[in-house]
């Protein structure tokens, strides 16, 4: 006896839609928010200042939410008056973050700078700097 197979959908018929993608969630544990911003506008320049309250560390990374953006430049500054440039020039998908950033100087930071841009055709994008 054989067995029934089922009937292949006809190429009419609505197909099921996928599940939408889950949205990116940065585990956070261990790490500190320094600051959020958002980008306002084609091009944004940006700044955190960092309160030595929140304590000396020694990686960083950027997270980008709700929109797709370009990361032109990104500047840490330190108390010492030193800063580092990291590469992080590029463009950042919507969920995503840079690679873990070691710092390179043990003085606490003062600030962090940034400039950016938001894509075509994208919404305003936030971006979050967490530090450890």
């Amino acid at each position: 006896m054989r067995e029934s197979r089922p009937m292949p959908a006809h190429r009419d018929e609505p197909q099921p839609m996928p599940p939408a993608p889950r949205p990116y969630v940065f585990n956070d544990a261990g790490w500190t928010l320094l600051g959020e911003r958002g980008v306002d506008g084609r091009m944004d320049a940006d700044r955190i200042d960092i309160s030595q309250k929140q304590g000396k560390f020694n990686k960083i990374t950027v997270v980008v939410l709700d929109s797709d953006l370009e990361m032109v430049d990104f500047r840490v500054q330190f108390v010492s008056g030193k800063s580092f440039n990291p590469e992080v020039k590029q463009v950042f998908n919507e969920g995503t973050r840079t690679r873990i950033i070691d710092l390179p100087n043990t003085d606490p930071m003062r600030l962090i700078e940034f400039k950016y841009k938001n894509l075509p055709g994208g919404g305003k994008a936030r971006v979050q700097v967490w530090a450890r």
